[in-house]
């Protein structure tokens, strides 16, 4: 069972790579910048998301876009993507250097 567990991780960690387009990414992730910062490199009290592992950020979307997790904005912020765009975000702040 853990090596089934193991391999669907894997290939889910390597869906990203094949279907990322970085100028998508990057433009959607402007719609980040009035709250994360530039690059999502927070000065403020809000999270500093630049350098995020990819699955954990869209983990954490997919979270906040189904109501399993409850956040001032970002519930409402993240309803407006679809999980590819989302995907494509969280792709876009994982390869910023943190």
């Amino acid at each position: 069972m853990k090596k089934i567990a193991l391999a669907l991780v894997c290939l889910y960690g390597m869906s990203f790579a094949g279907d990322y387009d970085a100028t998508q990414g990057q433009m959607l992730a402007l719609s980040c910048a009035s709250c994360h910062g530039t690059d999502g490199k927070s000065t403020a009290v809000t999270p500093y998301i630049a350098g995020m592992g990819k699955t954990t950020m869209y983990k954490t979307l997919l979270d906040y876009k189904y109501g399993r997790k409850v956040g001032t904005m970002m519930s409402k912020h993240a309803k407006g993507f679809s999980d590819n765009e989302l995907e494509q975000v969280s792709y876009y702040f994982s390869k910023i250097k943190r």
